[in-house]
């Protein structure tokens, strides 16, 4: 085990860095680190920048009541997320949830925003943290490392994790899309996508890249709208990509929602799907199985992401073992309907 594992199990089991470690680092009174944790305007810009580098340096995690009166109500597990009205964020949501809910646990959701998320993230004394669907910034990744907590990782696979990271890979994802349409004769193929967390819609653009150049096909034929992910922007993106290419044979959307907006607007103006052009989605949502024709969709197994999360999570906090980096790889499944 390498030396920084050592240490952050040594701070797991006797209680962690404590305040009066973030002052002396600092050169402070334990009083001025906490106002500038609680009512950061009390303290002036410089020394707050000064407390802030040496909270992340050391991992500090305030002490809760949960560990000092050992109160039920102050169990606090901290899921960060960049939305809280996905159709797939809510899946694995209620999943996890419903496995953590025997436990008793406080569960706060946080909202990334560009700044402000990790101050209350460290506020709420957390036993876990779970990012959800979110590339974690590096400044962020080096607190969460070096407080020596709990950490899942749900969505993407990564390359780093931070924890453990229940997940779908996004190059098998693409690879059996870009497979199957292949394989179906396709030759001009368009990948479109809204609003999406920035880091995993990188993810899937490179896949793209890679899947197609190794069979020899245009990889450039994309398009991104500013919007957050609708039916709507579905159809938008649907009527702009046949106007920007003109003739192409299929469509990948980055969504079920997308994917089925621009299934609606294909059926408004009296065009034939799959005949006129194909139309992938990604997600396998229910609204896929209900449309018309029918969406063929790349099954992500959402609530099982979810429910493996929680399934481990209460693991380690039942057995209090310290955990290890591990990935847990679910496996994504082409779901052939008649759109494509």
């Amino acid at each position: 085990m390498s030396l920084a594992n050592n240490s952050n199990k040594n701070r797991r089991s006797t209680g962690k860095v404590t305040l009066a470690d973030v002052a002396k680092e600092v050169g402070v009174g334990t009083m001025t680190v906490s106002r500038a944790l609680r009512t950061p305007k009390m303290v002036s810009e410089n020394l707050r920048q000064k407390i802030h580098e040496a909270v992340q340096k050391l991992g500090y995690v305030p002490n809760s009541a949960a560990r000092e009166l050992a109160s039920v109500s102050s169990r606090n597990i901290v899921i960060v997320t960049s939305s809280l009205v996905s159709v797939e964020n809510n899946l694995i949501l209620n999943s996890l949830q419903k496995e953590l809910q025997p436990l008793d646990l406080q569960i706060i959701i946080l909202v990334a925003n560009k700044k402000g998320w990790l101050r209350e993230l460290i506020n709420n004394s957390p036993l876990a943290v779970i990012l959800l669907n979110l590339q974690c910034p590096s400044t962020e990744a080096q607190w969460i490392r070096n407080s020596g907590l709990i950490c899942l990782e749900i969505g993407s696979k990564q390359a780093n994790p931070l924890g453990i990271n229940v997940c779908v890979d996004s190059k098998s994802a693409v690879q059996k899309v870009v497979s199957f349409l292949v394989a179906k004769g396709y030759r001009d193929i368009g990948l479109l996508c809204a609003q999406q967390e920035q880091a995993i819609f990188q993810q899937y653009l490179a896949c793209w890249h890679s899947a197609l150049h190794a069979n020899h096909l245009n990889s450039h034929q994309i398009l991104h709208c500013s919007e957050p992910v609708s039916f709507s922007a579905g159809a938008k993106l649907f009527n702009e990509a046949l106007s920007t290419w003109g003739c192409i044979d299929a469509f990948v959307f980055l969504s079920d929602e997308l994917a089925c907006g621009a299934l609606f607007e294909a059926q408004r103006q009296h065009i034939g799907i799959p005949y006129d052009v194909a139309i992938i989605g990604l997600g396998d949502l229910e609204i896929s199985q209900t449309t018309y024709p029918a969406l063929t969709t790349l099954n992500i197994p959402y609530a099982k992401l979810g429910e493996t999360a929680g399934k481990k999570l209460a693991e380690l906090l039942q057995t209090e073992k310290d955990p290890q980096t591990e990935c847990i790889q679910l496996i994504s499944t082409l779901r052939e309907r008649e759109s494509g």
